[in-house]
């Protein structure tokens, strides 16, 4: 249905000194509109339309155009402006300024992929077009995805390139049309998300400070130091797997530690590699773990792996992975193990101990880990997220949403040779539920990063880490760092040349933390070699924690006592 709005009068009328007037046009400055209201070029649409709750208020661009040229500000600005304070401004400026050098194919790729459309309808319930009706005096707003659409594509082939003005620039309508409303909805979750992610970490900080003081006491400079590598030299080599069933080959790398007796059995962890990656990350934890004794497979999901994105970027496919990637990365690690205990026979020496695997899985390939342990993908859970009011805030919702595209029953993707998971940032909470995460009863060991944009802490995974009913999980939450480390700087100074120059390396001391945990869950959970056990402990994340990347603990976080908490702390906000 179309949005209704009759378009103030024009009058002289002095500015209302109305509070709750003055709070909303206060909270609507300083967060989305200023910006673009103050830094449109000379041919942009004809004027800005800001609507909320019946008023509409129509702004010319020649005023638009005189304050982008010589910073003055006209009557017609001055309402906003003074709003706006001068650190402020400087920051919408800057914001203004950045290029981003992203070549217009993957522009293209993006917008009209399934996983784009998405971002563009969700966008488009902010940005809207406007144009008249047969009533003159009534004003009608719709849906701006396709406008916007079309000017990103504009912006991204023009001479000056992927910027926020020339965005504007190329809106094919001759007002854009603000709804307000739900740009008000949209940055009070932001001040609301901020408040809880603070007030979170905050709690699992005082949680694992009680645990801690209730725990054991253990002198842990007297422990050998399990960040440092082990005493085993390994090998690795790759094999090529044929699943004619699905008519699917993929590689898979394979870390093996040089052990001289044949009595001594080897446990095996797979690592499952998120979306567009190819593992490389997460080599530093499959050596970690092969120099401690484990033989450990990465293997790569073809249908959603590095080598699949790079496709996309070329125009070779027209998706980012493919919808059916929700079935076939946990099938690919049955596979594999079904392989290697072929394998096993006459190769191995029927060393690998295939009757109690370990998987650590990020972000997608966490999805694959909780499945693969049991958690059953929840339709009614997605129906009810993917729709008309989907969470904007929650990134990887442009993922999980995809699988509304399978055929709606129930997939057997559980593999009972599976005997603890490690997720880290995983995606998650509507693909599964709580009822499909209360499913697992394995341990599991849940990292989370403090700054993660892409599965955000309250809104992707503290709740659903309250959901798992397994007595043995742990939660650790690493403050300051990210999902994935992204060089902006080189996209704006259009210094790469390929999707892997972008992303960073985690810090040493991260990937030191994930080593340490994840060896002292899989030998404590896989390997079954409880001398391990102390280090799963607030005390421990006490003692390696560094700043800036403070590390907390906990075990004991319930549904209930997070809910209570966050409440008392907007209550106090």
């Amino acid at each position: 249905m179309k949005n209704q709005v009759f378009p103030a009068k024009k009058t002289n009328k002095k500015k209302s000194n109305s509070s709750t007037l003055n709070h909303w046009f206060k909270s609507l400055t300083l967060s989305i509109i200023p910006a673009l209201l103050t830094a449109l070029p000379v041919n942009a649409a004809k004027q800005i339309s800001v609507g909320h709750k019946g008023l509409n208020i129509f702004i010319p661009v020649s005023a638009l155009e005189n304050y982008a040229k010589s910073g003055e500000i006209s009557y017609e600005l001055a309402s906003y402006m003074l709003l706006l304070e001068a650190e402020k401004e400087d920051k919408y400026r800057e914001l203004l300024q950045n290029r981003y050098n992203f070549p217009p194919q993957i522009v293209s790729q993006f917008i009209n992929s399934p996983m784009g459309e998405l971002f563009l309808r969700n966008l488009g319930q902010v940005i809207k077009t406007a144009s008249n009706s047969e009533n003159e005096n009534l004003t009608t707003a719709e849906n701006g995805a396709e406008e916007i659409r079309t000017a990103l594509l504009k912006a991204a082939n023009d001479a000056e390139g992927l910027t926020l003005i020339n965005l504007i620039r190329h809106f094919p309508s001759d007002t854009i049309w603000f709804d307000t409303k739900e740009i008000f909805a949209v940055t009070e979750k932001i001040a609301a998300v901020q408040k809880d992610t603070k007030t979170f970490i905050e709690t699992v900080a005082k949680l694992t400070k009680t645990e801690a003081y209730r725990e054991e006491k253990v002198d842990f400079s007297q422990l050998p130091d399990i960040r440092k590598k082990g005493q085993y030299s390994f090998s690795k080599q790759q094999i090529i797997l044929q699943d004619e069933g699905r008519d699917r080959h993929f590689s898979v790398e394979l870390y093996l530690p040089n052990i001289s007796s044949k009595e001594i059995s080897i446990p095996v962890v797979v690592i499952s590699h998120g979306l567009g990656s190819n593992g490389v990350n997460f080599k530093s934890l499959a050596k970690h773990l092969a120099s401690y004794g484990f033989a450990v497979a990465l293997p790569q999901h073809p249908g959603s792996d590095y080598e699949y994105i790079q496709k996309f970027l070329a125009g070779k496919t027209k998706d980012m992975f493919h919808g059916n990637e929700f079935i076939d990365r946990p099938l690919d690690i049955s596979f594999l193990l079904n392989e290697l205990e072929q394998l096993n026979q006459y190769q191995f020496h029927n060393q690998l101990n295939l009757k109690k695997v370990g998987i650590f899985g990020h972000s997608f390939g966490a999805y694959t880990a909780f499945a693969l342990a049991g958690a059953e993908i929840n339709f009614q859970q997605l129906k009810q997220d993917c729709g008309p009011q989907m969470e904007v805030l929650n990134m990887s919702l442009l993922l999980q949403c995809r699988a509304l595209e399978l055929k709606p029953q129930k997939y057997n993707l559980k593999d009972d040779r599976i005997g603890g998971i490690f997720v880290l940032d995983p995606v998650n909470s509507s693909l599964f539920g709580k009822a499909g995460l209360s499913q697992i009863k394995l341990p599991v060991l849940w990292g989370s990063a403090s700054e993660d944009k892409i599965t955000p802490i309250v809104l992707e995974q503290a709740n659903s880490f309250t959901w798992l009913t397994t007595p043995d999980k742990y939660l650790v939450l690493t403050e300051g760092a990210d999902h994935i480390n992204i060089d902006f700087g080189a996209i704006r100074e259009n210094s790469f040349t390929s999707l892997a120059e972008l992303i960073q390396p985690d810090p040493d001391v991260v990937n030191g933390y994930a080593n340490a945990f994840g060896l002292a869950f899989f030998q404590t959970h896989v390997a079954d070699r409880p001398e391990y056990s102390s280090y799963l402990q607030a005390s421990y994340a006490q003692t390696i924690g560094e700043k800036p990347f403070n590390l907390s603990f906990v075990r004991s976080l319930s549904e209930t006592q997070l809910s209570k908490t966050l409440k008392q702390a907007r209550k106090t906000n």
